[in-house]
């Protein structure tokens, strides 16, 4: 069960991470007319809640997944190291490079007259074409070929932004050696310290330093569990009932946080990351053990492919909607939001179909699964 309860967490995640991409109070150009939200305090105030609940969720658990399957090994030599290598760079190098590829083209395809209408601005926006400007884009975007339309955010992100994941986690995958020597000497004393430095970095602008506390920190707790052959049904069961409390609570107070005491906002946020983690686990095993749901192979597989292509058609799709129905009111702007992430969750999920059906060794290589 314990296998089957990361299984069913795959898909749901991936799903948070489009709805947490697509909801934004922040406004947009289109046409040369500013969507601004300001005064829509309902659609602001869901935003908060997103915020709360959801957004920041999915990738510390993604990599507490990727690292308790990276080390569901007898002995972790070095040859078992190579091959995992190897594996990782079909499943997580190749497609990292085919989709911020694919990023890079669908930006270069806004440029072309056709879209002159809808997206005047661009026009008179600077590219870089340079060697350097092109490898910046699958490293980081503020400095790469499109670097005009990025403002320098301090983070470190790829074209295809949420691909900074994979980018991370392929780092950490190769420091996997010293992570594996760390454990079995200081065990989960070492997951403390990560954790430490996680949470207290946080108060320092520190960019992608801080991407990869994160990375190293939760891969980290993922391969403790698996190193140290911990029952993971077990290990997460003892705090079920926190979880249930410590999450939605921990939820709650960053909304009130927001509006009464901002400067605490990111301490609540990342105790609301780690009770996620243990709240996620939980309810999906509870579900398994009860017969509430079985996991889809379907679904499931299809994870990945979501998480790599919903950047590519969130942004556009909702300026494309604003542009067709007019929202004015703040339900109309909220349905709107809700419409996109239903429709490119469908339209992901139909090409995933008929990739899967019709193309299987195409999709096997852009993502790196069966």
């Amino acid at each position: 069960m314990r296998s089957q309860a990361l299984d069913l967490l795959r898909f749901p995640l991936a799903v948070v991470i489009l709805t947490v991409h697509t909801f934004s109070s922040n406004g947009f150009m289109l046409r040369g007319v500013e969507y601004s939200f300001d005064s829509m305090p309902c659609f602001i105030e869901l935003n908060y809640f997103i915020e709360a609940f959801i957004k920041g969720q999915s990738v510390p658990i993604y990599f507490f997944i990727s690292g308790y399957v990276f080390f569901l090994c007898d002995e972790f030599t070095k040859d078992v190291y190579v091959g995992k290598l190897k594996n990782r760079c079909k499943t997580l190098l190749i497609p990292y490079i085919i989709w911020n590829t694919a990023a890079i083209l669908m930006q270069v395809a806004l440029f072309l007259p056709c879209f002159s209408s809808l997206l005047p601005g661009l026009a008179m926006v600077e590219t870089d074409w340079s060697f350097t400007g092109v490898l910046q884009c699958y490293w980081n975007l503020t400095k790469g070929v499109f670097a005009a339309l990025y403002p320098d955010a301090g983070s470190l992100f790829p074209q295809n932004v949420p691909l900074w994941f994979i980018r991370d986690l392929m780092i950490v995958v190769l420091c996997t050696p010293l992570i594996y020597r760390f454990l079995k000497w200081a065990r989960q004393y070492v997951v403390w310290l990560l954790g430490v430095l996680w949470f207290v970095l946080n108060y320092w602008q520190l960019g992608h330093v801080l991407q990869l506390s994160a990375a190293f920190f939760f891969f980290s707790w993922g391969a403790y569990v698996s190193i140290a052959k911990k029952d993971m049904l077990e290990y997460f069961e003892r705090f079920f009932k926190v979880s249930l409390v410590a999450y939605p609570l921990l939820s709650l107070l960053y909304v009130a946080s927001v509006h009464w005491c901002p400067e605490i906002t990111d301490t609540i946020k990342r105790l609301n990351v780690v009770a996620g983690l243990f709240f996620a686990y939980n309810v999906s095993a509870w579900l398994l053990k009860h017969n509430v749901c079985k996991v889809s192979t379907f679904l499931a597989s299809a994870s990945f492919f979501v998480y790599v292509t919903h950047a590519l058609i969130y942004t556009n799709l909702l300026k494309l909607l604003f542009y067709l129905l007019r929202p004015v009111t703040q339900l109309e702007v909220i349905s709107v939001y809700i419409f996109v992430v239903l429709i490119a969750l469908a339209s992901i999920l139909s090409v995933f179909y008929l990739l899967h059906r019709y193309a299987p060794p195409i999709l096997k290589i852009m993502t790196g699964r069966k």
